[in-house]
């Protein structure tokens, strides 16, 4: 690769010299053989699944979490504007030749994405496109902590020496985290177990096992990833045909399910939900029991067996209880198993356990409907800022990890694959970036830049500078640094054409001295104003405000209202279009 090439030359000159490494670790960090996910006992993968579909809070809080995080979909941008082709420095702004090494610069090359763009709009044998395979792979993550997506390469081989030559990208799948497993040594590192013909699966060799395939005699390569759902027969992959990513618990090998950290908190909540439905479905709840003290026990059964079949006959039926009371021993009393909803707390401990749940995702109270307790305004722009860092968390996940790896599977190196940020700005907000862009285009106008305008964006105005060439600047100028051509001659500079020589810039033709301009006194000497006194320093007239005057300023030719500050530049004159054009009606 390209930006190797500094490294490789350092590492090349350092040949003459005795290398000792760092001694690697030889204890078993993990168990050998194929590394199984972290649960807890009794929990399997298919469990949390489970839970995960039947449990109404955990699915709300799962399927708001998705859906923020591609709710705009992906977009592929540029990594940089120029790049060297000898030393693979990247740059974001023009230039004609790399500032480190003077080697010539190229822009991001267009045919790398023309492929890869078609095989992310194709749907994969599943008949799913590629948003919906990222929905699976965020279900993976938020519910075991472990997404595999399993990349389907088509190899092309030469069949004169039968050695591959390359390979295309054929479609994306989503592996089942419940079958797939990492193949793994001692220390954690990917390989060291089995081997594979990239061509035949079927030939494995085991730890000993030492050659080529028996069947087209390639080599035999590291196997990364087992699938073991092939119906008794496991599915090997090489290095690059799956990538694993985990979001919460980053590990060398697997991550930690974040269902099974709240698995009693969401076994609650359905224990809660079956003890309701039980109510409701049976129409009563068995809270108790009625407990009879009486000598004769027989009677007492059959009176209530009598009053059984009446209750069948007639719901409505009212069974009258007579108790004898010579002994002083009968009595009918009740005995209470459970207490009622409200003296258990129950909506208080489901409200608990749902901020438990939707805490750990990130996902606040306003983005599960529910407003009742969301405290105001302040508090619910505080929930959105909190749900909205959670989903930039979970947008990371994909543009900084897992789409670079598979786009570098791909041969993409100039491009970048990004997801929308879930919240679009408002247009107010688009309007003040673009106003300060403006500002600061002006500013370095005055510091000597020209700014350009990028033709790249869509709806943001951006500008690129270059130093301006005083040379080209003096060319372009007036010889000799004098009035523009159409001018007369003994004009002074900013006098309009027609203006008589003498008269003050702003003055229009024939128009006597404005008032408020103090006069010469007779008998003063030059150059000294009236000292005092009425028409002695004092202003005849007061200045009048900006708007009350009736004779337009210097500087100003076009409105009866003195203008302050510089002219309009063309950024300032653009800014101000877009301003005009989307500003609402009446505003």
């Amino acid at each position: 690769m390209a930006e190797e090439g500094p490294v490789r030359r350092f590492l090349d000159s350092l040949n003459p010299f005795k290398r000792r490494t760092t001694p690697q670790p030889q204890m078993p960090l993990y168990t050998t053989g194929i590394q199984e996910p972290v649960l807890a006992q009794g929990i399997t993968i298919p469990a949390l699944y489970a839970v995960s579909h039947e449990n109404l809070i955990l699915r709300t809080v799962l399927s708001k979490l998705q859906q923020e995080i591609f709710r705009r979909g992906y977009f592929w941008e540029k990594r940089f504007r120029f790049a060297c082709d000898t030393c693979g420095e990247e740059f974001h702004h023009d230039v004609e030749m790399c500032t480190s090494c003077q080697g010539p610069v190229r822009p991001p090359n267009a045919d790398e994405i023309v492929y890869p763009r078609w095989v992310l709009k194709q749907q994969n044998s599943m008949e799913q496109d590629f948003m919906h395979v990222l929905f699976e792979l965020e279900k993976d993550l938020n519910i075991v902590d472990d997404a595999f997506l399993i990349i389907v390469k088509e190899y092309y081989v030469d069949p004169d020496n039968g050695e591959i030559q390359f390979f295309r990208v054929k479609e994306l799948i989503r592996g089942d985290p419940i079958f797939m497993r990492i193949v793994s040594d001692k220390r954690g590192v990917r390989g060291g177990r089995y081997k594979v013909c990239p061509l035949h699966r079927t030939e494995v060799s085991y730890p000993g096992q030492e050659g080529d395939c028996q069947v087209c005699g390639g080599t035999m390569e590291d196997v990364h990833y087992i699938n073991m759902a092939g119906s008794g027969k496991s599915q090997y992959y090489l290095k690059g045909e799956v990538l694993h990513v985990s979001k919460y618990n980053p590990s060398k090998l697997y991550g930690r399910s974040p269902v099974n950290t709240m698995w009693r908190q969401a076994m609650t909540l359905t224990a809660m939900d079956n003890y309701m439905y039980t109510s409701y479905q049976k129409r009563r709840a068995p809270k108790g029991i009625i407990s009879v003290t009486t000598d004769n026990l027989e009677s007492m059964k059959s009176f209530w067996k009598t009053v059984d079949e009446k209750m069948e006959r007639d719901p409505h039926y009212i069974p009258k209880v007579g108790i004898e009371s010579a002994t002083g021993r009968g009595g009918v009393n009740w005995i209470k198993f459970m207490d009622t909803l409200e003296e258990m707390q129950y909506v208080a401990v489901r409200d608990e356990m749902r901020n438990r749940i939707a805490a750990f995702y990130g996902v606040s109270a306003v983005f599960m409907i529910d407003n009742g307790k969301s405290g105001g305004l302040s508090n619910e722009g505080m929930q959105i800022l909190v749900t909205n860092r959670a989903v930039e968390y979970g947008q990371k996940i994909y543009t900084d990890v897992l789409f670079p790896r598979m786009l570098n599977e791909m041969g993409v190196s100039d491009w970048k694959l990004t997801l929308y940020p879930n919240e679009e700005e408002d247009e107010i907000t688009r309007l003040r970036r673009d106003e300060m862009e403006a500002n600061l285009a002006q500013r370095m106008m005055m510091l000597g830049y020209k700014p350009e305008l990028l033709e790249e964006g869509e709806r943001d105005i951006r500008f690129v500078y270059k130093k301006i060439d005083p040379m080209a600047e003096q060319a372009g100028a007036p010889p000799g640094g004098g009035m523009p051509p159409g001018m007369p001659p003994g004009m002074p500079p900013g006098m309009p054409p027609g203006m008589p020589p003498g008269m003050p810039p702003g003055m229009p033709p024939g128009a006597g001295m404005p008032r408020g301009v103090m006069q010469q006194v007779p008998g003063m000497p030059p150059g000294i104003a009236n000292p005092g006194g009425e028409g002695m320093g004092i202003r005849n007239v007061g200045p009048a405000r900006p708007e009350q005057r009736t004779s337009g300023g210097a500087g100003s030719p076009m409105s009866t209202v003195q203008q302050r500050g510089l002219p309009p530049s063309p950024a300032q004159r653009a800014q101000n279009s877009i301003s005009d054009a989307k500003r609402p009606r009446g505003a």
